[in-house]
């Protein structure tokens, strides 16, 4: 499960509140992991732990950014539902380039 704490219209707290979260999981008999959703190590042992656990379900409840990378779409909420321009699209990619230049 995604969880950046963002809706269409305003945070999780401002339009429907879903916390604890993970409480609420284990109150429905999952076993709940939760990890960094950006970081890839930690996403892989997250689902070698749930491979491993064979107790009932699991839900994963990866904590994100939304728009992460990109300096005028993090936590930025209209990003879930809107397509950036051509301008904002190539800012976008090359903010997310890395170590490998300009890509647009």
């Amino acid at each position: 499960m995604d969880y950046n704490r963002l809706q269409l219209d305003g945070t999780n707290d401002e339009v429907m509140r879903i916390r604890p979260l993970p409480d609420k999981w284990k109150a429905w008999g999952w076993h709940v992991i939760e990890l960094d959703g950006h970081d890839i190590d930690a996403i892989t042992s997250a689902f070698e732990r749930a491979r491993e656990y064979r107790e009932g379900p699991t839900v994963l409840i990866a904590h994100t950014t939304k728009g992460k990378g990109v300096s005028f779409m993090e936590n930025v909420c209209e990003w879930h539902g809107r397509v950036p321009m051509k301008e904002e699209f190539c800012q976008a990619m090359n903010e997310l380039k890395g170590p490998l230049g300009d890509i647009v």
